[in-house]
């Protein structure tokens, strides 16, 4: 990143990461068997994608630790701030290094790509890591139940980030 951080930049991580708590613990659908499906980590997205991996990785997890002191939803455990982290950072190391930050021709690509990386992979896997340790439960059946809600998930932040991203990259 070439960009020196400004107390404007500074700002605008901030109210991302409270937007991504609000959005996680607020404006969500819960489905059986205790899963939610929102847009809760767009905010962290966006501040990868435009901000880089290192400041967008700390935005998740700073919007995880919030979010966790304001409205415990479980137990607190690190792992889940690490994914957190994560969701911020590769959408940054996507955008920054393998396209080059070329917003005006790639950007879907930049998209599709990290919301896949996101949440069928980081999310999927890692996540049901942090859930078996709780449980004793077997991993596969973690991998297997959570399908279907990262799929719902990685096709309605595409769409979301689709629509915002454009709009707000000039303000950054």
């Amino acid at each position: 990143m070439n960009k020196k951080l400004t107390v404007n930049m500074l700002t605008k991580i901030a109210i991302l990461a409270a937007l991504a708590v609000v959005l996680r613990r607020y404006f969500t659908i819960t489905i059986p068997v205790n899963k939610k499906i929102g847009i809760g980590d767009a905010p962290i997205m966006i501040s990868g994608i435009i901000y880089g991996p290192i400041l967008g990785g700390i935005t998740g997890a700073l919007a995880d630790i919030v979010g966790m002191l304001l409205s415990p939803d479980g137990v607190f455990h690190p792992g889940f701030t690490f994914t957190a982290f994560l969701t911020g950072f590769l959408p940054g190391v996507i955008s920054y290094y393998v396209f080059r930050r070329d917003y005006d021709k790639k950007l879907i690509w930049i998209i599709v790509i990290s919301a896949i990386v996101v949440f069928l992979g980081v999310k999927l896997f890692l996540d049901s890591v942090w859930l078996q340790q709780y449980s004793k439960n077997p991993y596969w059946i973690y991998v297997l139940r959570r399908i279907p809600k990262q799929i719902i998930d990685t096709i309605i932040n595409v769409l979301v980030l689709s629509i915002l991203i454009p709009r707000i990259k000039n303000y950054a």
